[in-house]
């Protein structure tokens, strides 16, 4: 509706993570240091939380689009299984594609000592042939106790002293509280990297909104500074609520024939979006 008006080639603040958009903050760039580092040291265990919607997501999938062939990757987005049996079989359906995965589909223990026994064996023929096995769980400050409790055991897996598994868990604030819980220390003093992604600052506002709209197709200061010192305000800073403001004032400078963005056109996406 507005590409047009504003000779966008794409919408620059959809709210779906794209890598062709993808900017680092100071804070972003040392998560992913870190994370990078960790892996290529060999480092079982890696930790990454932040408020919903500073950017886990998109930092995850620039993160995974950085890994050479040689790192096989399992991705759990939804964490609500309901045994360890469920954890473990769709850790081994992500990694192995198997064909016949109803064969797994067993919860007494013996069962459940077979799977582990197939993801071990799995684990080594990977590291014999020079590659690492990373497991990342995303919004994992919703897994149950007794999963979290697996998923530290699952740490366990050495062959001459190196991991065979590493493991990276991404959540909200509540899992870096839950992880320093008294009841929860031996598994933090395994967790050898903790990062926080933080919102971003009001510079890197300004920044973000100005990387997006060249990516879009335009190199013009659409947004006025007192729009974007708006917008950081209401934001705090947040990538996804920047997204959304600068959408609907977009829209909103779209139906007022306006060319640049201004303060007035922030505040009436504010009323919009109930933000202000």
């Amino acid at each position: 509706m507005y590409k047009e008006f504003y000779q966008l080639k794409d919408n620059p603040f959809r709210l779906a993570p794209d890598p062709r958009y993808f900017l680092f903050s100071s804070r972003a760039k040392g998560v992913f240091d870190q994370l990078l580092y960790g892996l290529q040291q060999g480092v079982g265990f890696m930790m990454v939380t932040g408020e919903i919607g500073v950017g886990k997501t998109s930092l995850l999938r620039y993160f995974l689009q950085h890994l050479d062939n040689k790192v096989e990757r399992a991705f759990l987005f939804n964490p609500m299984l309901g045994s360890s049996e469920e954890l473990i079989k769709f850790i081994l359906m992500d990694l192995t594609s198997l064909d016949d995965p109803d064969r797994y589909q067993f919860s007494n223990q013996a069962r459940k000592v077979e799977l582990l026994d197939h993801l071990y064996r799995f684990l080594v023929d990977r590291y014999q042939k020079g590659k690492k096995v990373l497991l990342i769980i995303d919004e994992a400050q919703a897994l149950p106790d007794m999963l979290l409790e697996e998923v530290r055991l699952l740490s366990n897996f050495e062959a001459d002293n190196e991991k065979l598994l590493h493991l990276l868990l991404v959540g909200q604030p509540e899992l870096k509280k839950r992880i320093f819980s008294p009841s929860w220390k031996q598994l933090r003093q395994r967790i050898a990297i903790k990062s926080e992604l933080v919102p971003l600052n009001k510079e890197e506002v300004e920044a973000y909104i100005r990387y997006r709209l060249i990516v879009a197709g335009t190199n013009e200061d659409i947004f006025q500074p007192r729009a974007i010192k708006t917008i950081y305000r209401a934001s705090k800073g947040i990538p996804r609520l920047i997204n959304l403001i600068a959408e609907r004032s977009l829209i909103a400078g779209f139906i007022g024939s306006k060319k640049k963005v201004g303060k007035k056109e922030v505040k009436m996406a504010l009323k919009d979006l109930d933000l202000g």
